[in-house]
């Protein structure tokens, strides 16, 4: 991740990604605290980007801490930005430039949170290890670890392509390059400034696929003895086909077995299964506007 979220894409990043629905990942995020019978105090969240979902983090309802994660400290400057204009009285928030191979903290957390595919950027066994160890490590112990990824499946099937995306002051020529045999996805982004007094940058975003068992062989050899995976916005068991993957994990398999029945998760799923369907309809409705 050396040449990607640097300072000119940071500026632009929002923009990009504002049809990306932070809220309603946000609302399946409280399913599943609920599900699980988790009240969260604490938040560790890797990964934090621009905030988007620390924005959304500081509304739980118990919330008293969140310490952001990052390596881009271009990305944590707009975060930091963004939530200045929120009056946070009993909360401590926190924005940390750490990689998320390689972090401790004096304290340890209810939640440990990544989401939009932020794992699928270690590109190693190891570094999932390492990232995974060092959870373990910061985690209480009744607490959750929950992160999605992008599945194997996705990452081979992305199609191939350039994309030129228009923005108020500037252009970016998005190209999606796919090697299917080591499962890799790469994103050449050439960003141009409307000012042509201005440099023009270039950067690259690398994910690499993985099969569950993978990952949750990682999970288990890092201290996580129990591991539950869902399809994406769902309750029910995923498997490599689906496209996005959500792992929750736990330092004991009893953790896991506290949770609500079968009517509460078929519940659950079905009410996101609808909402996610309206989004993807809302979505196709203004492209064709």
């Amino acid at each position: 991740m050396e040449n990607s979220y640097t300072n000119s894409f940071a500026k632009i990043y929002d923009d990009i990604m504002q049809e990306v629905p932070y809220q309603f990942w946000f609302k399946y995020l409280k399913d599943l605290l609920s599900y699980y019978n988790l009240e969260v105090e604490s938040i560790l969240e890797l990964a934090a980007g621009t905030g988007n979902m620390t924005e959304e983090l500081i509304n739980l309802p118990k919330i008293k801490e969140i310490k952001a994660l990052d390596l881009s400290s271009a990305m944590l400057e707009r975060a930091e930005n963004k939530l200045s204009q929120y009056e946070l009285k009993n909360l401590k928030l926190e924005f940390v430039q750490a990689d998320m191979t390689d972090f401790k903290f004096p304290g340890n957390f209810d939640l440990i949170l990544s989401v939009f595919d932020s794992y699928n950027y270690l590109l190693t066994e190891k570094d999932l290890k390492e990232s995974f160890s060092c959870a373990a490590e910061v985690l209480q112990k009744d607490g959750l670890f929950i992160f999605d990824m992008n599945s194997i499946k996705r990452i081979n099937t992305i199609e191939e392509k350039k994309t030129m995306l228009e923005g108020e002051n500037y252009s970016c020529l998005w190209e999606d390059i796919v090697n299917t045999k080591e499962s890799v996805w790469q994103v050449k982004l050439q960003i141009s400034p409307e000012d042509d007094k201005l440099p023009a940058f270039e950067e690259f975003h690398t994910e690499k696929g993985y099969e569950i068992k993978t990952i949750k062989k990682l999970l288990q050899q890092s201290g996580f003895k129990g591991v539950e995976v869902y399809r994406s916005f769902n309750f029910f068991k995923a498997n490599d086909k689906v496209d996005r993957i959500y792992f929750v994990a736990a330092l004991s398999e009893e953790r896991l077995a506290e949770k609500k029945g079968f009517m509460t998760k078929l519940y659950f799923s079905i009410k996101n299964e609808f909402k996610y369907l309206l989004i993807g309809l809302k979505t196709i409705f203004k492209q064709t506007i």
